[in-house]
């Protein structure tokens, strides 16, 4: 069942706050993560504490539990886990018939069942799997939004030292607020709605908030978000009506790409193939014109492998390789404006690194998106507090870094003519 978010928000606002969290890791993942990434596999098996190497792996989001667990497994071991450290946490929502040997329905209670509590109590690292989100946050939250014993022993653990994982489902979950569905384009056009607790449904369409797990205190997560086109849609959940006075930060983490948190100092690193985009809405305003989002002075920047930031206050500190563009701009030209396919260069890196800020020839670039005759106009603007950095990875590819980028949305309305003879 799906409400309108103001009337729901409530329920997450009013619920205790989790611990403190003291000393422990997560690595938020961005889905399809490959598994050669030494990066992120190796960063999540070098942050276990030294004395708990055991390794749980939780599949309760994907489809088919015992294939993904298998897979994740597989994968760690490849990357130096020895086999008789990892356990497997039986805990899923749905059965996969293609695992007849197994009915994992019956793992559905299960973060009430001391046996495999036991399991977090004595690990030193969690890995969550891809899949659904919805099937973490209703496994793992009681109905009314309160922790599980379970939620309970990974919140300790975490408290503790330990490193808790995931990648796309499991690093959706991370944040207090959990993005369920939606489309950037949709998203930016129609209400934001607000899923009960345990609603699963398909991605796409209007844009739907949840409560999340709360393991990452600092801002909204969303993942895929480079492959899926996902700017839209975490701006707008930042922006939304009631979620804006109480989280003014996202982090939009690209496929096979980590962000690597230290929560104890409140600092992270990006590692893997993409990049982490950072949305500050701390001095945006909004305006609703038409029942569409209308917005100024969101703040954007993103930073990949090496880069170091400060959580609280998304500031950069680039990778050592990377050397300040001001100056020492590439490209002197005029960018064309507009969106679809003729157009190059459609990702966050792309059109901030390579056309905006490695660029003297213009100092805003505005991008169109558009379904029939409704659409959006992302425009970025270059100002006294934006800043760039550039240089050649250990792999030898072109990698940008920006921050203090000024981010707008405006709705448009456009006629589509096709020109005849």
């Amino acid at each position: 069942m799906r409400r309108p978010l103001l009337a729901c928000l409530a329920l997450l606002l009013a619920l205790p706050a989790p611990p403190a969290l003291a000393a422990g890791t997560l690595v938020i993942a961005g889905g399809a993560v490959a598994a050669e990434n030494a990066a992120i596999w190796q960063g999540f098996l070098a942050a276990r504490p030294a004395d708990s190497r055991t390794i749980l792996v939780v599949p309760v989001a994907s489809g088919s539990p015992v294939r993904a667990a298998r897979a994740a497994a597989a994968t760690l071991v490849a990357h130096g886990a020895r086999p008789e450290e990892i356990e497997v946490l039986h805990l899923a929502r749905e059965d996969d018939p293609d695992t007849p040997e197994v009915d994992e329905r019956q793992w559905a209670a299960n973060a009430h069942a001391p046996e495999e509590i036991a399991k977090v109590a004595r690990a030193g690292a969690i890995w969550f799997t891809g899949g659904d989100q919805s099937r973490i946050t209703g496994t793992l939250l009681e109905r009314d939004g309160r922790d599980t014993p379970m939620l309970a022993a990974m919140r300790q653990r975490l408290a503790d030292g330990a490193v808790i994982g995931g990648t796309s489902a499991g690093a959706a979950m991370m944040s207090p607020v959990m993005i369920t569905r939606g489309d950037s384009l949709v998203a930016m056009l129609a209400p934001v709605l607000r899923d009960d607790i345990g609603t699963t449904g398909r991605d796409g369409g209007q844009m739907a908030l949840a409560p999340g797990l709360g393991f990452f205190p600092h801002g909204i997560v969303d993942q895929h978000f480079d492959r899926r086109a996902r700017l839209g849609r975490l701006t707008r959940a930042l922006l939304a009506p009631g979620v804006r006075d109480h989280f003014t930060r996202g982090f939009g983490i690209d496929e096979d790409t980590a962000l690597i948190v230290d929560l104890a100092r409140g600092t992270g690193r990006a590692v893997g193939a993409g990049s982490v985009t950072l949305i500050n809405t701390g001095q945006a305003s909004v305006s609703d014109v038409r029942g569409r989002l209308h917005a100024d002075r969101v703040v954007i920047g993103f930073a990949n492998s090496g880069d170091q930031l400060a959580l609280d206050t998304q500031a950069i500190t680039p990778a050592p390789f990377k050397r300040p563009l001001e100056g020492r701009e590439y490209w002197n030209h005029q960018v064309s404006d507009g969106g679809g396919m003729a157009l190059p260069g459609q990702t966050v890196e792309d059109v901030l690194g390579n056309d905006l800020l490695d660029n003297r020839g213009t100092r805003r670039l505005e991008r169109l998106t558009l379904s029939g005759t409704e659409g959006v106009l992302f425009r970025f603007t270059q100002n006294e507090g934006s800043r760039g950095w550039m240089g050649q990875d250990p792999d030898g590819r072109r990698r940008y870094t920006v921050s203090g980028v000024e981010f707008a949305i405006r709705p448009v309305r456009v006629r589509v003519q096709e020109l005849r003879r």
